[in-house]
């Protein structure tokens, strides 16, 4: 209880620079956080996110008479901050309020909701993950639909014994073009949002790209839970595009016997 104390006594002391680089290995961080309750070494930057920066300067070099008018969308996974538990491994560092910036690829951390309060940006480490009370975001590498390796913040979807399933967020900022004349509109600034899915092998630890098309998906599984995945489809009547249905199909995969049940590696 005494080192939590000293751990979270030390969460907002240090830099308060636009950016700080962070010169430790990952390992190196981690350890100074859990041996000297540096908390603070947790994180990269405070302030405001690099697409705020970028955004800022899009707004500034427009002039009133060209403006596009309110952005849509957004570059959040939701807008406000939410209570989140933050975790090195099993190992419970603190409760923070925390959101997701999935265009600057940022999970945005402060202490209390006082608006001026500035957000801390996470260290991208493997080992540390928010846990809310309907998510789980962590920092994963993958490997990704051209089979390249990737990392990047998962939020994970539904767990078992054989496999985890994860969904990935991306978010492209489209500028906006002010009207050519009075008979045309004009088209604003937006935010469009797309996700794909990942899926974490438990037994090798392997997340790789997860295809939604049902011939493909089957194609990852030994024949006997093939058929078995087939007929859940086919009875339930399951979109592999929809979230819910992809949760549903591998709530039932992680029933099946784990000796049985392996994706083959790409």
């Amino acid at each position: 209880m005494k080192a939590n104390v000293l751990l979270l006594s030390f969460l907002f002391i240090g830099s308060t620079s636009l950016i700080a680089q962070v010169t430790q290995s990952s390992g190196d961080v981690l350890a100074k956080v859990t041996t000297c309750g540096d908390i603070d070494a947790l994180f990269t930057h405070s302030g405001a996110s690099m697409h705020n920066l970028m955004y800022a300067d899009v707004n500034a070099s427009k002039s009133s008479s060209s403006t596009v008018g309110q952005t849509k969308g957004s570059p959040y996974l939701v807008s406000s901050f939410e209570k989140s538990d933050i975790y090195k491994n099993d190992e419970l560092l603190g409760s923070f309020y925390t959101r997701y910036n999935i265009y600057s690829k940022e999970l945005e951390v402060k202490k209390t909701l006082l608006a001026e309060e500035q957000f801390k940006a996470l260290l991208k480490d493997e080992n540390i993950k928010a846990v809310f009370k309907d998510k789980e975001i962590q920092y994963v590498s993958f490997i990704d639909e051209k089979g390249k390796k990737r990392s990047d913040y998962l939020i994970s979807k539904t767990s078992g014994d054989n496999y985890k399933l994860f969904q990935r967020m991306e978010c492209n900022f489209v500028e906006g073009k002010k009207a050519e004349n009075s008979m045309v509109n004009a088209i604003p600034n937006r935010f469009t949002n797309s996700s794909s899915y990942y899926l974490k092998n438990q037994s090798t630890a392997v997340v790789s790209y997860l295809p939604t098309k049902k011939s493909q998906l089957l194609k990852l599984f030994k024949e006997n839970d093939k058929m078995q995945l087939a007929n859940l489809i086919k009875k339930k009547g399951l979109n592999l595009k929809k979230e819910n249905d992809l949760v549903a199909l591998f709530e039932f995969a992680n029933t099946l016997d784990q000796e049985n049940y392996t994706v083959k590696s790409k």
